[in-house]
């Protein structure tokens, strides 16, 4: 593999657990932008940038 150029390489998180429920609410736009901004520049859809977060706070509690 010493051929490749790895530098770039990103880990990605694979998501196993079933999605059972879902979470639907409103925000203000500009809060939306910025959420949407922010998983683009991670480069993943901005629902799981959201989850992320949630999993982030609440399971680490």
């Amino acid at each position: 593999m010493s051929e490749y150029d790895l530098s770039q390489f990103r880990p990605m998180r694979f998501e196993i657990a079933p999605k059972t429920a879902a979470l639907n609410m409103r925000l203000p736009a500009p809060l939306m932008a910025a959420v949407r901004a922010k998983a683009k520049a991670k480069g993943i859809p901005y629902a799981r940038y959201v989850r992320m977060l949630l999993e982030a706070d609440v399971l680490a509690s």
